[in-house]
């Protein structure tokens, strides 16, 4: 989780310049990066947690078959 972590820190570090910018088209820019880091990191959550469910599944699934 330390990756997602980054992710939205780099996220919220574009959010932030963007308000620092007066043109638009350079605003918009930086959102839109913004919002590209904050997707990368819910896909990253998203098959992190994925796998420990698996996982956990996987587990209690072998320890019921015995």
């Amino acid at each position: 989780m330390k990756l997602v972590a980054e992710y939205r820190k780099l996220a919220e570090e574009y959010r932030k310049l963007s308000d620092k910018l007066a043109s638009p088209i350079d605003k918009e820019a930086l959102r839109l990066m913004a919002s590209a880091w904050e997707k990368v990191a819910t896909v990253r959550e998203d098959r992190v947690l994925n796998k420990i469910v698996r996982e956990l599944l996987d587990r209690t699934c072998r320890e019921q078959a015995h």
